[in-house]
């Protein structure tokens, strides 16, 4: 009898401190499985020399575009809702997410033109006009959707913030997926390391302004604060474009023509390594820098 309280504490703080998802678990985990999906079928096609009829290499990219929403609605979705206490409306949030890749950003972008005008330039040229182009509509689009939406009423915490910024980024490149499934007839394999690379990159660089929309909250946050978060979050996405392209130019080898796209999936993979493990970081401290000093007021 006297063990009893001894083994039911440990139970009951476990329940206690997973009360919501595990927000950076099954993002890891999201991307981890998206790109062994991607490997397997790119060196698998390769292996066996596979030729598919072209309307079903076309069919099968649709459905490829749509994978990284299956693997956000099977992992993190399906944990949020087995969660004691759910984060609401993030479907809301990924439709949103959606509706403003294919409404705004994907007309701007076309608008844009910026291949035509920027692919002769100097690295730091590019970097910047990507930067103030497709950067900037990108990340305010997502932080537009956040802030209009759910930011007064459900980023408790920062990693609310980042589970919401993760599910409009989800959204958002799901429409830019499926509008490069319709506007490109590569096979397969090539078409499916440039949706996992459009996808890891959105969601890799998303806490960045989620991380600055929580700080929002506060009453003494400068007003500067959503201006750096978006310009740094549009400073990657922009590094994101430029590294890729000159990865896939130096993966030209003297035996092939073809652009190799495992390397620019590459620049993605460091993408969401870097920001992941940094933004997790920066979480976690400034967590526990709040919690300090609510215990040194008391």
């Amino acid at each position: 009898m006297t063990s009893q309280p001894y083994l039911l504490t440990p139970q009951r703080e476990e329940g206690d401190r997973y009360l919501q998802r595990r927000v950076w678990r099954t993002a890891w985990l999201e991307a981890t499985l998206l790109l062994v999906i991607t490997a397997a079928l790119v060196f698998g096609t390769r292996l066996f020399e596979l030729r598919l009829p072209n309307t079903l290499e076309r069919a099968l990219s649709f459905g490829y575009a749509a994978l990284p929403l299956c693997l956000w609605l099977g992992i993190s979705y399906t944990a949020e809702r087995r969660a004691l206490q759910p984060r609401r409306n993030l479907i809301a949030v990924l439709v949103l997410g959606g509706l403003a890749a294919s409404g705004v950003a994907i007309p701007l972008t076309e608008l844009f033109s910026t291949e035509e005008w920027l692919s002769t330039t100097t690295g730091l040229n590019r970097i910047i006009g990507y930067m103030l182009t497709i950067g900037v509509v990108h990340e305010f689009l997502k932080y537009a959707v956040l802030r209009y939406s759910v930011w007064r009423t459900e980023l408790n915490t920062r990693l609310d913030a980042v589970a919401y910024a993760m599910a409009a980024a989800i959204g958002f490149a799901t429409a830019l997926n499926i509008h490069f499934a319709l506007n490109n007839t590569l096979s397969l394999p090539s078409a499916a390391l440039r949706m996992t690379e459009i996808t890891l990159a959105q969601v890799a660089i998303s806490p960045i302004m989620a991380f600055a929309l929580y700080d929002m909250r506060k009453p003494t946050v400068s007003i500067f604060t959503p201006l750096v978060g978006l310009l740094i979050a549009s400073l990657f996405n922009a590094l994101s474009i430029v590294i890729r392209a000159g990865l896939i130019v130096s993966g030209v080898s003297r035996t092939s023509t073809s652009n190799n796209a495992i390397y620019g999936l590459g620049m993605a993979v460091f993408l969401v390594v870097v920001l992941f493990t940094v933004m997790s970081f920066l979480v976690r401290s400034a967590d526990e820098r709040e919690l300090l000093r609510a215990a040194e007021v008391r």
